[in-house]
C-alpha cells in the first residue's frame, strides 16, 4: 500500500509538472471550478525598463535570494539552478545555481504569456488594481498557474507574492521554466546545454503543457494518427505553411502574410503551437512601447555594437547587451511634508543601450535586439523521426510509468556539416544590484483594532470594520490576508473581495485614470489600502454566536503583523468603531517617479 500510494504521489507530480499549462484551443474551466483568489498589484508605468530588468535579475536566479518572509514561512520562490547534459549525465547531478536560463528566452517567454501586462488590462500603467488573471487562474507576467489553486481558502505566501509583486511573480516563471529543464522524464534537445537557445526547446514546449497540440507536426497524418488517438482533443488542424516561426506581430518578418487588408496576418497567434510563438518572438522581438519610446525620460538610447566573443574552438559568436541599469532624477520631494534624503529613481538608461534600445534595422525601436534560433529541421531524418506523431505518443504514454520512454525524442541541435549550429544568448550578465531598485524599502504599518464585534443593521445586512494598510516605505509592500473561517469577508473600497494586496510609497505617483477614460489625468501619491471587514452570510451560521480571526501579514521588508479577533451572531448588538494608532513615521526617503502618461494613452 505505501509503495502503490508513493507511486501515485510521483505520478501527481509528474502531471502537475509537466501537463501543467494552457492550451489555449481548449476551452479552460474557471480557475479549476473553485472561487479563484482575488489579487491586488502594482502595474508599473515603465513595464518595458522594469519588467526585462526583473525577467534578467529572474534568469539569472538573482530576483529572490532569500527562502523566507518576514514572519519566517518558505514561500519556495528560490532559482533551483540546472542541470546538464543528457537523461545519465543527470544521473545524482546538482543543479547548478550559477547557471542561468538564456534571459531573451525567458523575456519572450512572459511576452506571450502576458505581453508585459501584469495587471489586468482595466488597470492603467502606474495604477493598481486587480492582476491579470487567466479564466484557468493563470496569474500575472508569467502567468502562473500551477500551484496557484484555491484548496485553502486563503493563500499561502509564495501565492499571495506571485499575486501582487512583479519581480516575484517572473521569478517564480524562471523556477517553473527551470524544473522543465531539470525534469527527468522529458526529452532532451541536443546536448542538454543550458546556454543553447535552441536546448530548451521541450522546456519551452513543457511551460504551456507537454501536450500534442504543441507539437510541430500536428499537422502530418492528422487524420490517421492524431484523431485516433485515445488523447486527442478538438483542436485545430496546424497548416504546414504558416512558416516555422509566429512572427510576434512583426509586419517585417517573412511569416508575416498579408491576408489582403493590409492590417491582419494570414497566419495568426493561435495558428502556431507554443514553441514556435517564444522562438518567433526571440528572432522577431515586440516593439518598444511608444508611450515610453516618445517620453524624454524613457528615451531608448542606441544598442551598442555586438562585440564578438570567443568559444572553446577559437571560433566566434555574436553577442548583445542586456538590462544594464541605473539610478536617475525621481523629482525633488516638494510635496513633502518633512525634508526627506535624496530619493532613489526608477532605473535608468545608461550609454550601454539595454533595454533602451534604438530603432533596429527596420527602423523600429523592439525591446530587445534580435535573436536567431534554429527551429527543429525536418529535412533531417533523425529530426523528423524524433518528433514523429509516432514517438511522441509513445513518450507521452511512458510519462504514465517510466522516465525512459521519451529518449526517442530526443534529436541535436548542431549539424555542422550542414552548416547549422546553435546559438547563445549575448546578454549580458545582470548587475544584482538591480534587485534593491525593484524591491524598494517596503514597510508596512497596518492601522486597526485588535478585536471587532460586527453586527447586523436593520435590513438584516452586516456592518463593517475599516482597516487601514500603509506602506510607510517605499516602493511595493506586498501583503496577504487570512481568514479563520469562511464567514469572515475582507474586500476593498466597493465590494470586491481581497485575499492579499499592495500598498505603494508616497514616493510613487499612481495613475487612477487616464485622460482617454476621464478627460484628465488624475494621479495620487502612492496608494493605501481600506481593508473592509465584514461577513459572509452565505457563510455565516444562523442563531449562533460565532468567534474567528483575520490576519494581515506584510510579506516583504518591515512591518508587524496584524491579527484581529472577530465576533458575531445574535448577541453581538453593535458594530466595533475603528481605532486610531498613535504610530508615526518619518517621511520617505526613496521616489521612484511615474510621469503623466497613462496605459491607455
Amino acid at each position: 500500500m505505501v509503495r502503490a500510494l508513493a507511486g501515485l504521489a510521483v505520478l501527481a507530480a509528474v502531471l502537475v509538472l509537466v501537463f501543467s499549462g494552457r492550451e489555449e484551443e481548449a476551452e479552460a474551466q474557471p480557475c479549476f471550478g473553485i472561487r479563484p483568489f482575488e489579487f491586488d498589484t502594482h502595474e508599473v508605468y515603465d513595464n518595458a525598463g522594469l519588467y526585462l530588468a526583473a525577467i534578467e535579475l529572474a534568469a539569472a536566479g538573482e530576483a529572490v535570494t532569500t527562502a523566507l518572509t518576514p514572519s519566517g514561512e518558505p514561500h519556495g520562490l528560490e532559482y533551483p539552478g540546472l542541470l546538464t547534459g543528457m537523461q545519465d549525465d543527470r544521473v545524482d547531478q546538482t543543479p547548478d545555481t550559477s547557471l542561468r536560463i538564456p534571459p531573451t528566452l525567458l523575456k519572450s517567454i512572459v511576452w506571450v504569456e502576458s505581453t508585459f501586462g501584469h495587471a489586468d488590462n482595466a488597470i492603467p500603467w502606474g495604477g493598481v488594481g486587480q492582476i491579470k488573471r487567466s479564466g484557468d487562474c493563470g496569474y500575472g507576467l508569467g502567468q502562473i498557474t500551477t500551484g496557484m489553486e484555491n484548496h485553502a481558502g486563503s493563500p499561502s505566501a509564495r501565492q499571495a507574492l506571485v499575486g501582487t509583486h512583479f519581480l516575484f511573480n517572473v521569478a517564480e516563471a524562471a523556477r517553473m521554466l527551470a524544473e522543465k529543464w531539470n525534469h527527468a522524464y522529458l526529452p532532451i534537445a541536443g546536448e542538454g546545454d543550458p546556454s543553447v537557445v535552441e536546448d530548451w526547446y521541450y522546456a519551452v514546449w513543457a511551460y504551456n503543457g507537454f501536450a500534442y497540440v504543441n507539437h510541430p507536426q500536428y499537422y502530418a497524418e492528422h487524420e490517421s494518427i492524431w484523431l485516433d488517438w485515445v488523447g486527442h482533443a478538438n483542436n485545430p488542424y496546424l497548416d504546414p505553411m504558416r512558416g516555422d516561426v509566429w512572427h510576434c506581430n512583426d509586419r517585417n518578418a517573412p511569416t508575416w502574410i498579408n491576408s489582403g487588408d493590409g492590417v491582419t496576418p494570414w497566419f495568426g497567434y493561435m495558428e502556431y503551437t507554443y514553441p514556435e510563438r517564444v522562438y518567433g518572438c526571440m528572432r522577431h522581438p515586440p516593439e518598444y512601447p511608444a508611450r515610453l519610446y516618445d517620453d524624454p525620460e524613457y528615451a531608448p538610447t542606441p544598442w551598442p555594437e555586438p562585440t564578438p566573443e570567443p568559444t572553446g574552438e577559437g571560433d566566434e559568436t555574436e553577442t548583445g547587451s542586456g538590462e544594464e541599469a541605473s539610478e536617475g532624477d525621481g523629482g525633488d520631494g516638494s510635496d513633502q511634508a518633512t525634508a526627506t534624503p535624496e530619493p532613489t529613481a526608477t532605473p535608468q538608461a545608461t550609454l550601454a543601450g539595454d533595454p533602451w534600445p534604438a530603432p533596429g534595422p527596420d527602423g523600429v525601436a523592439r525591446l530587445w535586439p534580435p535573436l536567431n534560433v534554429n527551429m527543429p529541421n525536418m529535412t533531417i531524418s533523425a529530426v523528423a523521426t524524433a518528433l514523429s506523431p509516432q514517438a511522441f505518443i509513445e513518450c507521452w504514454n511512458a510519462l504514465w510509468i517510466s522516465s525512459s520512454g521519451c529518449r526517442a525524442m530526443h534529436f541535436a541541435t548542431s549539424f555542422p556539416d550542414l552548416g547549422i549550429e546553435p546559438h547563445r544568448d549575448p546578454t549580458p550578465p545582470v548587475d544584482p544590484a538591480l534587485r534593491d531598485l525593484l524591491i524598494g524599502e517596503p514597510n508596512t504599518l497596518i492601522t486597526g483594532p485588535g478585536s471587532i464585534s460586527i453586527a447586523l443593521d436593520g435590513e438584516g445586512q452586516p456592518e463593517s470594520v475599516e482597516v487601514q494598510i500603509q506602506n510607510v516605505g517605499t516602493w511595493i509592500a506586498p501583503f496577504r490576508i487570512q481568514t479563520s473561517a469562511p464567514w469572515i469577508l475582507a474586500r476593498r473600497e466597493g465590494n470586491g473581495r481581497l485575499d492579499a494586496g499592495v500598498t505603494i510609497g508616497a514616493e510613487t505617483t499612481v495613475v487612477l485614470c487616464t485622460v482617454a477614460a476621464c478627460g484628465e489625468l488624475i494621479t495620487k501619491r502612492g496608494h493605501d489600502t481600506a481593508l473592509i471587514i465584514t461577513l459572509d452570510l452565505d457563510e455565516l451560521p444562523e442563531d449562533e454566536d460565532v468567534q474567528g480571526t483575520i490576519t494581515i501579514e506584510p510579506l516583504w521588508g518591515e512591518g508587524a503583523v496584524k491579527v484581529i479577533d472577530v465576533h458575531a451572531g445574535p448577541s453581538v448588538e453593535a458594530t466595533t468603531e475603528l481605532e486610531a494608532h498613535e504610530d508615526e513615521e518619518q517621511a520617505l526617503k526613496h521616489r521612484i517617479v511615474v510621469p503623466n502618461v497613462t496605459k491607455d494613452d
